[in-house]
């Protein structure tokens, strides 16, 4: 498919997309309505998980630990606890804890119906956090300082021992100088022992110092003025979007479905044969040419007229036979105007009526359908008194005439035969108004007696398969003219796309 043909769809379809795209927004915009503002505050928290030391990725790893555990930490239940208790309600908003990549922030959001609750949850939740970070990042577990704490206690006492029982060795008599020696390098031992817990312990007060200030609070929250949900305008904008993707979306599935032949190409692909004549859409006061002749529908006429009418120095064709795939194509239309068409040009033209089911030239060019082609047929009138002459100068009329009993059957007897031929020897061109072709029995018998088949085919109305099913009809047909006729054809000055009417 071209572009031109997705345009054309697109353009024939655009109820389906309009309405579709018309619910859509009307079911987007109660949900909307219908929705219960919620209110978003965030507080924004510092953790200086990088206090010092050497980076490395060992270092960053631990980091990013870090970060995602206070994150953890955050929304737990013995925090959710204690904000509970703090705020002294008994139903939390909606809490969640983000860590912002490659920072060293904390998201911390709340969401409730009222603003202000939003606030101070978020705002008391991180409190907990700083007031409470180094209980709550060790789970309740003895510090490092505690730890080395009694460590340092303990070797002051065994540093202390160590000095009595030296200083007795020293004074004691008699003297016993090995005792000495070894009692003074255990003294020195734990006096070393002492020092280095020491050291340890002033690291661990200096680092736990610095823990205890990790985390901070960079950006509380303030009460929000606008409700974080619903998105009024996000939800009008991919309502939009999504009704008119499933508009068009039921648009191909409805075209592809649907089995009218909308363009002229396409009864030309059903029909295999290139269209003779294309007769532009019309309102009802166009459709009668004779009263129109400047109008588009007029001029199209002529040119059909002309085509057979020049054409005519190749092979004559006067009987010509006008039917159509199915009902309600404009046969009897394409008839009357053909006829007064070929009129203009001087020539001696009649149009029969063959429809007996549905006569309709009789109406057309205003005339009474009292007797017409099955009295002639049934012998129960002769022809020149059944003829009518019309308003136009060289068009005559045989109408329908009365509903036989087998109407059926007349359209193929030797009767019908013996008619066009003396119609033939009195009028240069016999219009011969036929039914469709499947309710038409004596059709192969009648277009034997014909010259030329013209097929009328309505676009936008008919049905793929009801046109394609002639195509077998059509084949059968040897050395005679067969023209295919599109009735409210695309306008002729459309170069980009077909349109539809």
């Amino acid at each position: 498919m071209e572009l031109r043909d997705y345009l054309n769809i697109i353009l024939r379809r655009k109820w389906t997309i309009l309405l579709t795209v018309i619910i859509t927004m009307i079911v987007v915009v109660i949900g909307t309505q219908l929705q219960t503002p919620m209110y978003q505050a965030s507080t924004t928290l510092r953790v200086a998980v990088s206090a010092g030391g050497p980076q490395n990725s060992a270092v960053y790893t631990y980091n990013e630990q870090l970060m995602n555990t206070y994150a953890e930490i955050a929304t737990s239940r013995p925090v959710m606890e204690e904000l509970t208790t703090r705020l002294q309600i008994s139903e939390l908003p909606l809490i969640k804890a983000e860590v912002i990549p490659n920072t060293e922030l904390i998201i911390i959001t709340a969401e409730d119906t009222d603003p202000k609750l939003a606030m101070t949850v978020s705002n008391t939740l991180a409190d907990i956090l700083i007031i409470q970070s180094d209980q709550l990042y060790m789970g309740g577990a003895r510090t490092s300082q505690e730890i080395l704490e009694e460590q340092l206690a303990q070797a002051q006492l065994d540093v202390e021992k160590t000095r009595q029982d030296y200083k007795k060795l020293v004074v004691q008599t008699p003297a016993a100088p090995n005792e000495v020696d070894v009692a003074g390098q255990l003294f020195l031992l734990k006096q070393n022992n002492y020092a280095a817990l020491l050291s340890q312990y002033n690291q661990a007060m200096f680092r736990e110092e610095i823990q205890a200030s990790m985390i901070t609070m960079v950006e509380p929250a303030i009460v929000p003025d606008v409700p974080s949900s619903p998105r009024t305008v996000l939800n009008y904008g991919l309502g939009l979007v999504v009704g008119l993707l499933g508009g068009l979306g039921l648009a191909f599935i409805f075209e592809n479905l649907d089995t009218n032949l909308y363009t002229t190409r396409d009864i030309e692909s059903a029909t295999k044969l290139s269209a003779f004549a294309n007769i532009p859409n019309a309102n009802r006061k166009q459709l009668i040419v004779s009263n129109n002749g400047s109008s588009p529908i007029a001029k199209a006429f002529q040119n059909f007229a002309s085509n057979i009418y020049l054409d005519n120095g190749q092979k004559l064709k006067k009987v010509l036979l006008v039917t159509s795939a199915e009902p309600g194509q404009g046969t009897s239309t394409v008839v009357t105007n053909l006829a007064y068409s070929l009129s203009v040009y001087g020539k001696n033209v009649i149009a029969v009526d063959c429809n007996v089911y549905s006569p309709t030239l009789h109406t057309l060019f205003g005339l009474p359908n009292e007797y017409g082609l099955t009295d002639v047929l049934e012998k129960k009138l002769d022809l020149k008194k059944a003829i009518q002459k019309s308003s136009y100068e060289g068009l005559s009329i045989l109408s329908s005439g009365a509903l036989p009993e087998h109407p059926s059957r007349m359209l193929g007897t030797p009767q019908m035969d013996e008619l066009i031929h003396t119609l033939s020897q009195q009028f240069d061109y016999i219009l011969l108004d036929t039914p469709a072709y499947p309710s038409m029995a004596g059709m192969p018998a009648l277009v034997q007696n014909a010259d030329g088949l013209i097929l009328v085919v309505r676009r936008a109305h008919a049905q793929r398969e009801t046109v394609q099913s002639v195509d077998r009809f059509l084949s059968g047909i040897q050395d005679k003219f067969v023209g295919l006729v599109v009735n409210q054809a695309e306008d002729a000055n459309s170069k980009y796309f077909y349109q539809y009417k």
